[in-house]
């Protein structure tokens, strides 16, 4: 089985360590010391209950699998553990969390330009893999994992959809500085000619935003995806990682 083909699994594709993600490319930058130790699997991202509504909409919308369940109270109590319990391999939102969801996808639904961006048939969830040669002649793995692939008049293209809690003009304003590395990563990986954010607000009356990545935002992605591998292949690859140091100042 090609890596490719395992990673169809989530499971499998978030548990690999040997490939380097847009997600592990951003936590090395931010804290080589956190990236080391999730290659040990000695560190995870801590779980965030706020990540949950983005993932029941991503499920319901992209591949049609509604995997939540409505909860009438706080996440906490033990009739809150045995309603968990009784519904094993299902997100349980609370009320708002949960009505939030249903809202958003019917949004989505009525939008005509997202009718039109989406296409007739789309593929969702669709994994992918690249090589990154180096001078030094090491290669490093990289790899991504698509929220979904339209392809329709000659045309090939990413959809990457995104939930945010903030207003559409902020979220766009910092879009550059969050999602530029992956929107130009995911364009080589997958071979796309053209990469879209669908954008929309999770507070009622959830409006939706679409944005093309332009081409001055894919070339500021690959200066930062180049940074990170040379900040990688620095550390790692010629071994100038130091686990164990401290921070040394006068105040």
């Amino acid at each position: 089985m090609d890596d490719v083909t395992r990673f169809n699994d989530d499971e499998a594709y978030y548990a690999d360590r040997s490939y380097l993600s847009n997600s592990s490319l951003k936590l090395m930058t931010k804290s080589p010391t956190k990236f080391h130790l999730w290659r040990q699997g000695k560190w995870s991202w801590p779980s965030a209950s706020y990540f949950d509504v983005g993932q029941a909409l991503h499920s319901m919308f992209l591949e049609g699998k509604d995997i939540s369940v409505k909860w009438n109270g706080t996440r906490r109590g033990n009739d809150y553990k045995a309603f968990k319990a009784e519904n094993t391999g299902k997100l349980v939102l609370p009320t708002k969390d949960y009505d939030c969801v249903q809202g958003m996808y019917d949004k989505l639904q009525k939008v005509s330009e997202v009718t039109d961006l989406m296409g007739f048939d789309f593929q969702p969830e669709i994994p992918g893999v690249m090589e990154w040669s180096l001078e030094s002649g090491e290669v490093v793995k990289l790899k991504g994992k698509a929220d979904s692939i339209v392809e329709e008049g000659g045309r090939r293209y990413l959809v990457d959809l995104k939930t945010t809690a903030k207003p559409l003009e902020e979220w766009s304003r910092n879009a550059k500085w969050m999602y530029a590395q992956q929107a130009y990563l995911y364009s080589e990986i997958f071979n796309c000619d053209e990469f879209y954010f669908l954008v929309i607000e999770k507070e009622f009356p959830y409006e939706v935003g679409i944005y093309k990545a332009s081409e001055n935002f894919l070339n500021f992605g690959a200066m930062e995806l180049h940074k990170s591998i040379n900040l990688y292949e620095k550390l790692f690859l010629n071994g100038e990682f130091r686990p164990y140091y401290a921070i040394v100042g006068e105040l």
